[in-house]
């Protein structure tokens, strides 16, 4: 076994990769996309060239010089696959990709909540008529290694996708001292240009020997039963340009962003003790997605459904990090049951001035 065969968990059914392969040799043209966090977005490399997306995809171009390969970065830094199933739709399938490469399993954690919304995020690509492979990447905490590929791979396995694993490549290798930590990551989380440089290369190895397995007319293979509910499938994300609100002091987020992966667009802004917005939503599952900030003193808000204040959920956007606001994604209700509902957000606490209550969007599923 060759040293990066480590890294590959499941080579999977070779139509899925075997389809991607005679789309780009027979009609000359591909499209892929990848999803997932700021490893994805590249954070911490020195140039867009040197992140581990740009250099796999090059794979393509060499493999099928006469193919117009196209490829886009869907990576947004902090964000999870409860996020990346809800933003898919836009952020993904839009694009109409014959593959997709997956990375959330240094954003999920090993909860059933995460192995019920990645299921979810896997099926929602796999249903699409366009894709004809998913690629799942697990990528790791350098200090101790930990990560969600438990229940992710145990997810891409009953699919029966390939999985690369960058934990049992460089692991083993970091804890017996072969590598040096700090030789791939500042932080033990973001790799640096030599990190990606490694996970390039996984990939790489895994498309070889994908390739080197490749079978003649392949057929995308059916869809097997799901291991969760799959809750998660249909959400659906609304802006201030999507839906319709009752607002008593929220006013809708207007600024301009340079970069369309911004998550801090799009939504409302509220600012004084008292002000309230309210979403009329349909569906079971009802998240709030706000901004936690380090502009601190920062706004205290509350959240809920259907006026029911005995099971309000509190929203403190004082963030106690030092690396920048977050994202979150805020669950206010999982069983509130079929049909129409009120969201309501009311800020009960006010910041400082230039620090308002920040709602990035309302998302509902099932």
């Amino acid at each position: 076994m060759k040293d990066h065969d480590r890294s590959i968990v499941s080579l999977g059914d070779a139509n899925f990769l075997s389809a991607v392969f005679d789309k780009a040799e027979k009609e000359n043209k591909l499209s892929i996309v990848y999803l997932g966090g700021s490893i994805t977005m590249g954070c911490y490399t020195e140039t867009e060239e040197n992140r581990y997306v740009n250099l796999s995809e090059k794979w393509f171009e060499e493999k099928f010089p006469k193919a117009e390969i196209s490829f886009f970065n869907a990576g947004i830094g902090a964000t999870t696959s409860q996020f990346g199933v809800a933003r898919a739709d836009k952020h993904v399938l839009d694009k109409e990709p014959d593959l997709v490469f997956v990375e959330f399993s240094v954003n999920d954690d090993n909860t059933q909540l995460f192995r019920e919304t990645y299921e979810s995020l896997i099926r929602k690509l796999l249903k699409a008529p366009s894709v004809k492979a998913v690629v799942l990447i697990n990528n790791l905490f350098y200090d101790d290694g930990r990560n969600a590929q438990e229940i992710h791979n145990e997810i891409g396995t009953h699919y029966g996708l390939p999985i690369v694993s960058v934990r049992d490549y460089i692991y083993p290798l970091l804890e017996s001292n072969k590598e040096k930590r700090e030789d791939y990551t500042k932080d033990m989380l973001h790799p640096n240009d030599k990190g990606h440089a490694m996970i390039a290369r996984l990939i790489r190895n895994l498309l070889d020997r994908e390739y080197e397995g490749r079978i003649e007319n392949a057929v995308k293979p059916a869809l097997a039963a799901p291991v969760t509910a799959c809750r998660y499938e249909d959400s659906r994300r609304y802006q201030n340009t999507d839906i319709t609100v009752k607002s008593e002091g929220f006013a809708p987020d207007t600024h301009e962003s340079f970069q369309w992966s911004d998550p801090f667009k799009g939504g409302w802004l509220g600012y004084k003790k008292g002000s309230k917005i309210t979403f009329l939503v349909k569906g079971s599952i009802v998240m709030l997605q706000w901004r936690r900030t380090i502009n601190k003193p920062a706004p205290k808000a509350y959240a809920v459904i259907d006026g029911n204040t005995a099971e309000r959920v509190v929203l403190d956007a004082n963030f106690d990090e030092d690396w920048g606001d977050l994202c979150a994604l805020t669950t206010i209700s999982e069983n509130a049951g079929s049909g129409l509902h009120t969201l309501e957000v009311v800020i009960e606490e006010e910041g400082k001035e230039d620090s308002p209550f920040m709602i990035i969007s309302v998302i509902a599923a099932n």
